[in-house]
């Protein structure tokens, strides 16, 4: 997926940075000492990042999935960045341990005082979509995991191994993937109706209506791993400014119609307003039944998946489907 940071809803998604429990005065990091399986180097695009010994201090500095990814494998947080979307800054998938203090800074750019104040000795940095302008300051800091492919790019599955090979915990790692992949065959297996059925999604604000067009987008993936196939109708409309999602102008939301139509909505007033629109009450789908609408959390879930949001949103999404597909047929 390549998806600006801030371009997931109408071009903006914003981030603040939440301190988790980490003022000036606490732990140093450890003495680093020879431990099985370190030093390790993992690979990136701008640099390598070589981990002298297991982290005890990690800082995830990207936009979502690093958060995501530290607290599924463990990691001992002490500051990390958090998503405005969200009313208490935190995607409801993750959560942090009991106890744990934090305080907010505007979306400034990161804080790189705060970062080094924190003394990480790791930070997690692979969903951070201006890591080019970041790496030199964040490197200097403490060794810094960036990503593979570039900006959103990465795959889920090889973000969470690239950073459980960083945390020393590989294995931990690959069993992670294939818990996620076994939860969403299994699902593809218990609702065969999905196979072979066309779809568009899309998010909706109050004043634009988007849908992908990409199947490399990773709600598409999503999507296409439980069976559906993206409308051949979306698939040909040209890109807006946020790569992989096209911008449908009010006169044409018959480009939406397909076997299910699958729409976020960035707010309740948003969904009521598109809903009662007399051209998306006639769209076939929407006569049908086979329409699901999302709210915004969920949209998220699937454009930035993680090994924490996937299992998230098939439990909410899979049931909608299957109820409007059968409604649709």
């Amino acid at each position: 997926m390549s998806l600006s940071r801030r371009g997931f809803l109408s071009g903006t998604a914003g981030a603040s940075l939440l301190l988790a429990g980490c003022g000036s005065g606490g732990a140093s990091p450890a003495k680093q000492t020879s431990t099985p399986g370190f030093p390790v180097t993992v690979p990136g695009q701008l640099g390598s990042t070589t981990v002298a010994a297991p982290p005890r201090r990690v800082v995830a500095a990207g936009y979502l999935r690093d958060t995501d990814l530290a607290l599924a494998l463990g990691a001992e947080l002490v500051l990390s960045v958090r998503n405005q979307s969200f009313a208490k800054g935190l995607a409801p998938w993750a959560k942090l341990r009991s106890g744990t203090e934090t305080a907010y800074v505007t979306d400034g750019g990161l804080p790189l005082e705060k970062i080094a104040a924190a003394k990480p000795d790791l930070i997690l940095a692979a969903d951070d979509y201006s890591l080019a302008g970041d790496w030199s300051n964040l490197s200097s800091i403490a060794p810094t995991l960036g990503y593979q492919a570039g900006p959103g790019k990465d795959g889920w599955p090889e973000m969470t191994r690239r950073t459980g090979a960083a945390l020393g915990k590989p294995d931990q790692a690959a069993a992670l993937v294939k818990q996620v992949r076994d939860k969403i065959d299994g699902v593809g297996k218990a609702h065969p109706e999905f196979a072979g059925k066309t779809f568009t999604f899309g998010p909706v604000s109050t004043n634009s209506v988007y849908t992908i067009n990409s199947t490399a987008d990773a709600a598409a993936t999503f999507f296409s791993q439980l069976g559906l196939k993206l409308s051949p109708k979306a698939a040909v409309l040209p890109s807006s400014t946020t790569p992989g999602r096209a911008q449908i102008s009010p006169e044409r939301l018959d480009l939406l119609d397909a076997d299910v139509l699958i729409i976020s909505y960035d707010s309740p007033a948003s969904r009521a307003t598109f809903e009662a629109n007399p051209l998306f009450e006639s769209l076939p789908a929407v006569k049908r039944g086979a329409y699901v609408p999302l709210d915004q959390t969920i949209g998220i879930a699937m454009a930035f998946p993680s090994v924490l949001s996937i299992p998230y949103a098939l439990d909410v999404v899979a049931p909608k489907l299957a109820t409007a597909l059968k409604k649709g047929a």
